[in-house]
């Protein structure tokens, strides 16, 4: 909104119930580990329970910008002729979930 100067912005919100010193220590150490791969890359405490995720803007790019960069990756995937292993978990998860949400939706339309 407003106070993000209407820019997309990552938050992480603690449930509740969870042990919140154990959950931000965990945070903690995951951002270390992001942090070292994309510096710059920070956690900020908000509250208790919320932290932002500031990402500097030389990692933001706009949506023509990604695009490019996802129709480039196709393309290599096509010339090689196989997906990345990374990338066969996440598209059978995304199926699943996809798939199995249009039976709900079918079932709640009987």
């Amino acid at each position: 909104g407003k106070e993000q100067n209407y820019q997309p912005e990552l938050f992480v919100e603690a449930v509740k119930g969870v042990d919140l010193a154990a959950y931000e220590k965990d945070l903690t150490t995951s951002m270390e580990k992001v942090s070292a791969k994309y510096p710059g890359v920070a956690l900020n405490k908000i509250n208790d329970s919320v932290w932002q995720i500031e990402i500097p803007a030389k990692y933001r790019v706009g949506h023509e910008a990604h695009f490019g960069q996802v129709t480039e990756h196709f393309l290599q995937y096509l010339k090689d002729g196989k997906l990345p292993e990374w990338e066969v978990p996440n598209m059978l998860a995304k199926y699943y979930t996809t798939t199995s949400a249009l039976d709900m939706a079918k079932a709640k339309m009987k």
